[in-house]
């Protein structure tokens, strides 16, 4: 069996960065870096954030360490939580990221339009929060899905 022209490895030159260590077998410092550059990718290409979630009427929501890395919010930007307790208030949320801190914003059910109240969120079940900047006169606001 003869390997053919196309599928013979084409040979790189000195310039370019190895991915292993041809002597250890192991990733190369550049290997390393780029790998490390990959999973960063693809975990920010990540928009359902799954967050750890407190309280009642104030919500935090601790994003879990598989997560993007969220310096501000995002339009569109959806966090998932599990319900630690049930609402008995107006609602309001809040983004805890790795470093620094966001705003509280209202959350709002009814596509926007009313502010969540006593029993909008039940103990137990699953929610979306979506992040839209409009809401609130432009204070911006979640809505819970």
């Amino acid at each position: 069996m003869t390997i053919t022209a196309p599928a013979s490895p084409i040979p790189r030159p000195n310039s370019q960065l190895p991915f292993v260590d041809v002597k250890t077998g192991s990733l190369s410092e550049h290997g390393s870096q780029l790998m490390n550059a990959w999973y960063n990718f693809i975990v920010g290409m990540n928009r359902i954030t799954p967050c750890n979630a407190s309280g009642t009427n104030v919500i935090t929501l601790t994003p879990l360490d598989a997560s993007p890395l969220i310096s501000s919010y995002v339009d569109y930007e959806i966090y998932s939580f599990v319900a630690a307790n049930t609402t008995n208030g107006f609602v309001t949320m809040t983004v805890v990221p790795r470093s620094g801190t966001l705003a509280t914003l209202k959350a709002y059910i009814a596509n926007g339009t009313t502010q969540a109240n006593v029993n909008d969120i039940e103990a137990g079940l699953l929610y979306l929060a979506i992040y839209n900047a409009a809401l609130d006169s432009a204070a911006g606001g979640f809505v819970l899905k």
